[in-house]
């Protein structure tokens, strides 16, 4: 394991938004992907927590790939939002990416087979992340591999997933809520 890239940002929650303050991917890595689920899972992010637009200063360089993950010259934020808050950049186009903010796991598309999420909701068998949570402490949650097994919605309509943590004894397996998962977006499909 070794770091082939990092995305810095700065929230400003009162106003709905954050900014790219730096987002690089080592060179040789830039065409396999990982910019993408970076980005994916930054904007996953912050979408749970309620910002719904991502700004950034992009050079010409990176235009093209700021394109790819949805962000627009056609700036959608109101400017009396970012204006004086927001480190300007000569040379750079002021770019924007409008996030959904229930969460934005319907922009992870093309994991494989039985991997893509649609609106929000898991197919059975999807590979994924889980905040691993012990029922006797609520004290070191850590995202664990996990295999969906199950669905059911309680009677609020609330949707739960029995989960299977990977490499684990199936006496650990667990119902957990849509907001403690995410895609596994290292895992390959066959």
């Amino acid at each position: 394991k070794r770091v082939v890239g990092g995305l810095t940002y700065r929230p400003f929650y009162k106003f709905g938004f954050a900014e790219i303050v730096f987002c690089a991917v080592i060179s040789h890595e830039q065409v396999s992907g990982c910019g993408s689920q970076l980005m994916n899972h930054t904007k996953e992010h912050l979408g749970k927590d309620g910002i719904t637009h991502f700004i950034t200063y992009a050079d010409d360089g990176a235009i093209g790939f700021f394109r790819k993950q949805g962000f627009s010259k056609k700036i959608t934020l109101p400017k009396a939002k970012y204006l004086g808050k927001i480190k300007e950049y000569k040379g750079g186009q002021l770019m924007d990416c409008k996030l959904d903010p229930t969460g934005v796991s319907q922009l992870y598309h093309g994991l494989g087979d039985g991997q893509n999420v649609s609106g929000g909701v898991y197919p059975i068998g999807a590979r994924v992340e889980v905040q691993f949570l012990s029922n006797k402490t609520e004290t070191g949650r850590k995202w664990t591999r996990a295999k969906i097994l199950k669905s059911k919605q309680d009677g609020d309509g609330k949707l739960h997933y029995m989960v299977h943590y990977m490499g684990w004894n199936s006496k650990w397996d667990q119902w957990t809520i849509p907001e403690h998962i995410r895609p596994d977006l290292n895992y390959k499909t066959k």
